[in-house]
């Protein structure tokens, strides 16, 4: 499966090499760099340092689409990377297909740097199911085990990164490149377990532009038109999906999303604004196994919240977010971050605090919590939500959105909106 992606991707590569369809450029690199400790056990993580390497098209652009204008002339690019997860036979390797935009900050005759971010998915040979003993692959607490993949629960997952470029024409149609930043590996918890993968990897490669000569850049354009003529706008979504909690109960609860919001434009390509959003997670429907006594409700191994009660209220989580938001054309890409104001479950976890408080930690808005360990320990206060969404009219969107407490991933979601 892994090599049809890299057989497909060169394929490409080559074709619009031998028609010159659009102006494309190459990019070869090699990957270093570690997993960063704390997402997953120490056992777990080689010694090693992570290793790979990257094929990469980009394409140049050409004044087609004038919304990559508005960002300085950004270009598209389609990656495929290999990388070694440290330990060839837990952690096993990444095999990640991937676009990615590159959005120059500064462009000098030989020095261009800039921001590139990138959305895709991640195969990795080794997960949970295939390392752990079979006869501990449900047994409650065996995720320790020093032999087993906590990392991820699946073959597949999602791959997200933000990485800083640099670039350094040499002569025309070649150039050395060098990109460092922050690489994501996650199935958002759709299968557990899911510790994921949070890397610091950098890149050192070389380019090739053929027809270097022969391409001239369109110009950088200011952006002046809005797309709807508006300065103004209010969104309504919904959204929703479903998320695993624990490997060893294997069951799945539904999530959802609602949101409102405002933003104001002050340019074509960046909204500003702000929202309120509505949670549901099925999970805090279910008790824990110390109180197994309760048959009449869904029971759960996991204990990183203090639940000896079925109640439906702590399903629900309300906060308030502010709402970047980035515009090309129809795409737009929101980076939200938000407090909740309504948190039932704030004063049931960590599990052992909530448990000798008798689940009364009576927490304000915003209280102390080890951030290094929110979404695995406790959630805490503060939540983001990138969510990106699609203009299939003026006024109806489609969206996908993946929640997290700071690195951990609480779920992804789908869904759609409307706009006025």
């Amino acid at each position: 499966m892994y090599r049809r992606h890299l057989t497909l991707l060169l394929s490409v590569m080559l074709c619009a090499l031998c028609h010159g369809a659009v102006p494309v450029r190459y990019r070869v690199s090699g990957a270093a760099g570690g997993v960063l400790r704390g997402s997953i056990i120490e056992n777990w993580i080689g010694s090693r340092p992570v290793l790979g390497g990257e094929v990469a098209v980009e394409f140049l652009p050409t004044g087609r689409l004038e919304s990559l204008q508005w960002y300085n002339n950004a270009s598209i690019g389609v990656a495929f990377s290999v990388l070694d997860l440290t330990n060839s036979q837990i952690l096993g390797q990444a095999y990640t297909p991937y676009a990615y935009l590159n959005v120059p900050f500064v462009r000098l005759p030989h020095f261009v740097f800039g921001i590139r971010p990138g959305l895709g998915l991640a195969f990795v040979s080794k997960n949970y199911y295939n390392t752990v003993p079979p006869e501990l692959k449900y047994v409650p607490g065996s995720i320790q085990y020093p032999v087993s993949n906590g990392g991820s629960g699946s073959y597949t997952n999602a791959y997200f990164s933000t990485a800083l470029y640099f670039d350094f024409p040499i002569r025309k149609g070649f150039s050395v490149n060098l990109t460092a930043g922050w690489y994501h590996i996650s199935n958002g918890s759709i299968r557990q377990p899911n510790s994921g993968f949070n890397m610091l990897n950098a890149q050192l490669g070389v380019t090739y532009q053929p027809q270097a000569e022969g391409y001239k850049a369109p110009e950088s354009k200011v952006p002046r038109g809005l797309y709807d003529g508006k300065r103004w706008d209010v969104e309504i979504s919904v959204s929703g999906g479903a998320r695993q909690a624990y490997f060893a109960d294997r069951k799945t609860f539904g999530i959802a999303a609602i949101g409102v919001s405002a933003h104001y434009r002050p340019w074509s390509i960046f909204k500003i604004g702000g929202g309120v959003d509505v949670f549901y997670d099925g999970y805090y429907r279910s008790v824990c196994d110390e109180f197994a006594s309760q048959q009449n409700v869904p029971i759960t191994y996991f204990s990183k919240t203090y639940l000896k009660e079925s109640k439906i209220e702590n399903c629900f989580r309300v906060g308030v977010s502010i709402q970047p938001e980035f515009v090309i054309g129809k795409l737009t890409i929101g980076l939200h971050a938000g407090v909740y104001l309504y948190d039932p479950i704030k004063n049931l976890e960590p599990y052992n605090d909530a448990k000798s408080a008798g689940g009364k930690l009576n927490r304000s808005i915003f209280y102390r919590y080890d951030v290094s360990k929110a979404g695995v320990e406790q959630d805490g206060w503060l939540y983001t939500h990138v969510v990106l969404k699609y203009r299939i009219t003026k006024h109806w969107f489609v969206q996908a959105g993946a929640k997290s407490h700071f690195a951990k991933v609480e779920f992804f979601d789908f869904g759609t909106g409307i706009a006025f």
